[in-house]
């Protein structure tokens, strides 16, 4: 089991940490005919995606499975915010840091959202208003569903209402475009 990997860039180190979840099962289990962990988040660096250091524990609390983190990098040096799916309620949570993805975390009261089932966070900030983020949370029936919120350290989150939201939207990722980038895939994909 490796689920819903992701790569974060480490200036300090001048690396990628690779996360994932997964289950492990004991050292000394090579035919894997045990009873695995829980789901917990792993990680490994690399500079090149070719080769990558031994897998280690990132995040796993032991009586509580956890899937699905991703990251939000918040504009200062270590100012991070993470999502993670607590996978025995099908609810996402969140926790921020002003240490780095290796500092303190502190856990915002509650989940992002009451609503569930919901996983595979996606977190960007908003290109054109600024404090603004936006978390799209996949409902495993239906596919994405927007959120938004303009404190994001606070943890309060609100459905966003957009008119012809794609549906159908399943675990995946938002990467900003240059004007030139944006200006190269309409000219290949003009609209309908």
């Amino acid at each position: 089991m490796a689920w819903a990997p992701s790569a974060v860039w480490d200036d300090a180190t001048s690396q990628f940490y690779v996360f994932w979840s997964a289950r492990t099962y004991a050292a000394s289990d090579t035919g894997h005919t045990g009873t695995p962990s829980l789901d917990k988040i792993r990680f490994a660096t690399t500079k090149d995606f070719k080769t990558f250091s031994a897998p280690a524990d990132y995040y796993a609390l032991g009586d509580t499975p956890m899937i699905d983190q991703e990251f939000q990098y918040l504009g200062t040096s270590g100012h991070w915010a993470r999502f993670i799916k607590n996978n025995s309620g099908s609810h996402v949570f969140e926790e921020t840091t002003t240490g780095g993805l290796f500092g303190e975390w502190s856990r915002k009261s509650g989940y992002v959202t009451n609503d569930h089932p919901r996983e595979g966070p996606v977190s960007f900030p908003d290109l054109q208003t600024s404090g603004l983020y936006h978390l799209w949370l996949d409902d495993t029936t239906t596919g994405y569903i927007p959120y938004q919120t303009s404190n994001i350290d606070g943890g309060a989150y609100t459905k966003s209402s957009y008119t012809g939201f794609p549906t159908g939207l399943k675990h995946g990722s938002v990467t900003p475009l240059t004007q030139n980038e944006y200006n190269a895939v309409l000219a290949k994909f003009p609209p309908a």
